[in-house]
């Protein structure tokens, strides 16, 4: 089983599936586009609903995998060279995740 407790993350929202893409999005635009490329890819991913209500966004946990603060964010457990990576902004999140499925990126 992977091991993703050095993210700091993970004692918030913790991974039911630590092989999978871990999801961190809001309801917002920019927040459900990584939702919807990962169902379309089929990459197989787990979601923790970040609430608006808490401000999770701003919690210590949020900040370690995603310091400005910003929705959505990943962490995938198999990035390059089998380490976990942590990414976020949307458009870094779409295009890596359309490598990841194997698609060409146009350019």
């Amino acid at each position: 089983m992977l091991d993703l407790s050095a993210f700091g993350i993970t004692a918030k929202w913790p991974a039911r599936h630590p092989d999978r893409i871990q999801l961190y999005p809001l309801p917002t635009p920019n927040g459900v586009k990584a939702s919807i490329m990962l169902e379309e890819t089929r990459l197989p991913y787990e979601a923790h609903e970040v609430s608006f209500a808490t401000d999770d966004r701003m919690s210590a946990a949020f900040l370690s995998l995603n310091p400005n603060n910003k929705i959505p964010a990943i962490l995938d457990p198999n990035g390059p060279g089998g380490k976990p990576l942590p990414l976020f902004e949307s458009g870094a999140i779409l295009i890596y995740l359309a490598v990841a499925a194997g698609l060409k990126i146009p350019g």
